[in-house]
């Protein structure tokens, strides 16, 4: 087995988010901060101006008239979603870590499609954490990317053995590394200082029955992850632990209905962030 905690600590060491995000973020903890602070930070940088006010004319906010300036889309769509697309563009940016495991453009296109599709689930469900749980959704996979650029060999064997034996995959990493993907994300997210509601969310996405406090959002976020691994919506309550999907109040109609949308929404999505 390798020295899991030496390799880790070293790669989470050198992922760090951009000085851009850590700007924002300070505007964010900052109260006496307004818009002009924001628009100012933003605009600094023209390839993040341009992604934010693609992605705020996107389907993804459904705004009737386009927006054209970065003051404008602040007033639109408040600071919290600023800050949320700040931190997904970042984080894109940042863990570019090239594998042979995951292709990265379809890995983000799957987390995109996640993160729409759990915030919509907790929407139509009237929860007040649908901007967190997008970011949760995006971000929710990416110790898979730690995994397959660190340990490439266990990163294979591990799915391999799950198709195998017929366990989850989570299953298997942990017994081969004494962590799986979503211990390795939330560690990640813990060195960017991230909130401990992400952190939990990301932990526990694999095991949402264990997630105190947080486990109907960590249930969301299973299931939508749950659909990216299914060829149809429907056939996704076969492979969601019964107990997880009753605690979501949702029957399979809607959840499909749902996730036709989502694939639309973060198709355009991809377009903007990742093209």
């Amino acid at each position: 087995m390798p020295d899991i905690e030496q390799e880790l600590q070293q790669i989470t060491d050198l992922i760090s988010l951009p000085e851009v995000y850590n700007k924002v973020r300070a505007l964010m903890d900052d109260e006496h901060s307004g818009i002009d602070d924001f628009a100012e930070v933003i605009t600094i940088d023209p390839n993040l101006s341009a992604r934010v006010l693609r992605v705020v004319n996107s389907a993804y906010f459904g705004l009737e008239q386009p927006v054209d300036s970065i003051p404008r889309a602040l007033n639109m769509i408040g600071l919290q979603q600023l800050h949320n697309m700040v931190l997904g563009v970042s984080a894109i940016s940042s863990l570019d870590l090239p594998n042979e495991i995951l292709p990265l453009k379809p890995f983000w296109y799957s987390s995109l499609y996640t993160g729409v599709l759990t915030s919509m689930l907790a929407d139509h469900l009237e929860l007040k954490s649908a901007d967190r749980l997008f970011i949760a959704g995006l971000l929710h996979n990416i110790g898979s990317l730690v995994l397959c650029a660190r340990f490439p060999e266990h990163a294979r064997e591990a799915t391999k053995l799950a198709v195998q034996v017929g366990r989850p995959t989570h299953e298997i990493q942990h017994e081969m590394l004494d962590c799986h993907y979503g211990d390795i994300g939330a560690r990640l997210l813990a060195n960017w200082n991230m909130p401990q509601e992400l952190q939990t969310l990301v932990r526990f996405q694999p095991t949402p029955l264990a997630a105190n406090g947080l486990g109907l959002e960590t249930a969301l976020l299973h299931l939508a992850h749950a659909c990216t691994t299914v060829t149809r919506t429907a056939d996704v309550e076969h492979v969601v632990d019964p107990e997880v999907r009753a605690m979501i109040p949702m029957n399979p109609e809607q959840l499909c209905e749902y996730s036709d949308m989502a694939r639309t929404v973060s198709g355009e999505m991809g377009k903007v962030i990742l093209n």
